[in-house]
């Protein structure tokens, strides 16, 4: 169904014409699957060879309800498992189409599945069995994708012909390194680009249901499927046109890349039997096994074609290989049996007679100087490595004496580190008996600090309690005179008890005492004033 709905709403095709018109009662009476015309056809699954030419996919398929079908996921569990060098067999079968359908894989289907094998460390290449009328112009893209993405990993990609390769076929085989052909008949070409859709006039009614078809557009939406408008409504094809020859200046560049003795009758859509643009459109005839066989024997060093305008194509028929060895035929297949004889007389087959095999002339000269080529190169390379042993010596005795004198100074700056630290440690010790003493002698110098402080404060006392007791003695001292005026009276004269406190500490006149008494006070306070004095 995906594979019919893009034809249906895709107009740009690299396809044969008469594949296209077969199909038109299937798209005009809307035939959607194949079981509606009486079809049944299973998808050819892809395949991976191994080197002795056996499917390895078989091993991984179960019968079931009498069909045989795949019992894994190909992308996954089959790369998964494999374990040996393989070569990834892929189908492009029937009309190409970017999503495919129910009897093909769509291109998207076929780049993806190379982009995973291609990741298999286990893969030395691919091929593609070709057999298709051609179809989609857009599907190229997912086709080069794959294609280089096997190319980035170092893997050759070969199509092989199995009937038609047409239009866009063609157009895939030209991204291929090499193109085989299972028969001479088998045809190839039809290069080009072509359209093919329905269209209707707005405001075309259907004669069948009576419904008038309707097309309205936004006011800025005038570029909105103009060229299909422009097809439906004026005949004018100028922009399709356009779009096509676009197309097909890259399909014709691309082929004159891949294919540089074609000529425009090559490329100019017409379709040929492939004996009929041998070496030119193809590079020769195989079998399926024996293309397995030249992708093995390209990932192993094998020389690939080179398509140039004066190739013999005689030579490439003589170039052909077997798949298998063996004793009963007369061909030996030198790069397998002996890969060095074979590398040094650029051969890869050798005919075998009952006389053995023998060599003209010319081969045996090319073959004795590349012998002598070999033997030079032997020597040199034993005199150079007879050079590169004596530097090594030297080297190696350098980097010992080197490594002495380094194990020396590195002692020598171990013991002055040594000294150094026990150094910085005597000195660690002295810092903390200093520390130590002035911790003692800043509580001593705190203790006489205070003992001075209470000393001044006493003294200060002292000193006021001796001016006070001047004072007394000074106002003792004076007469006051007999008579009134004759001299100067005591500061408290006159005040007597109504004093509102004592002067000084000199005892006070107690009423209630005699006079004798009184007097006796005060002598006693003199005699312990003047003793506090001396």
């Amino acid at each position: 169904m995906n594979g019919l709905l893009e034809i249906l709403t895709n107009k740009q095709w690299k396809i044969q014409e008469k594949f296209l018109h077969g199909i038109l009662p299937v798209l005009m009476n809307n035939l959607t699957n194949h079981s509606a015309l009486g079809i049944e056809r299973e998808k050819k699954d892809p395949m991976l060879f191994n080197k002795q030419g056996e499917d390895i996919m078989h091993e991984y398929q179960v019968t079931q309800d009498g069909n045989v079908m795949p019992a894994y996921d190909w992308g996954e569990d089959l790369l998964a498992k494999m374990k040996e060098p393989f070569v990834n067999v892929m189908p492009v079968d029937g009309p190409i189409t970017r999503n495919g359908g129910a009897c093909s894989y769509g291109s998207k289907d076929i780049r993806d599945w190379t982009m995973r094998a291609a990741d298999n460390k286990f893969c030395r290449g691919h091929v593609l069995v070709i057999n298709t009328p051609g179809g989609s112009a857009w599907a190229q893209n997912d086709f080069q994708q794959g294609i280089e993405y096997a190319h980035a990993r170092g893997q050759r990609v070969i199509a092989y012909i199995d009937g038609l390769c047409a239009s866009a076929g063609m157009h895939l085989a030209s991204a291929c390194d090499e193109v085989y052909v299972m028969n001479p008949k088998d045809q190839l070409g039809c290069v080009g680009v072509m359209a093919a859709f329905f269209t209707m006039k707005n405001g075309e009614k259907n004669q069948f249901t009576g419904e008038t078809y309707r097309e309205y557009y936004a006011t800025k939406s005038v570029d909105k499927n103009k060229m299909v408008r422009d097809i439906a409504e004026d005949d004018d094809a100028t922009l399709l046109i356009k779009e096509l020859d676009q197309l097909e200046e890259e399909f014709r560049n691309d082929m004159k890349a891949a294919f540089p003795k074609a000529t425009d009758e090559h490329l100019n859509g017409k379709l040929f039997n492939a004996e009929e643009v041998m070496g030119i459109l193809c590079d020769g005839q195989m079998m399926l096994g024996e293309v397995v066989y030249r992708v093995f024997a390209l990932a192993e060093g094998a020389k690939p074609i080179e398509r140039t305008a004066d190739r013999n194509i005689g030579k490439i028929a003589a170039q052909r290989q077997t798949i298998f060895n063996n004793d009963n035929k007369p061909e030996i297949n030198m790069k397998e049996k002996f890969p060095f004889i074979a590398a040094l007389i650029d051969v890869e087959e050798m005919v075998l007679t009952e006389d053995g095999t023998h060599f003209d002339m010319g081969r045996i000269e090319e073959l004795n100087a590349q012998i002598g080529q070999l033997q030079q190169a032997k020597a040199d390379a034993k005199a150079l490595v007879e050079q590169l042993t004596a530097e090594k010596t030297a080297l190696e005795t350098a980097i010992a004496e080197k490594d002495g004198q380094h194990a020396t100074a590195l002692a020598a700056k171990d013991e002055e580190l040594n000294a150094l630290k026990a150094s910085i440690e005597g000195k660690d010790a002295e810092i903390a008996t200093l520390n130590e003493k002035a911790e003692k002698q800043t509580e001593e110098l705190n203790g006489v600090k205070a003992s001075l402080a209470t000393a001044q404060q006493t003294i200060a006392q002292r000193d006021q309690t001796i001016n006070d007791l001047n004072a007394q003695v000074e106002d003792l001292q004076r007469n006051p005179g007999e008579e009134p005026g004759a001299g100067e009276a005591p500061k408290n004269n006159g005040d007597g008890a109504a004093a509102p406190y004592q002067a000084s500490n000199a005892p006070q006149w107690d009423p209630a005492k005699s006079a004798s008494e009184n007097k006796k006070a005060m002598e006693e306070y003199e005699q312990k004033l003047k003793a506090q004095l001396h």
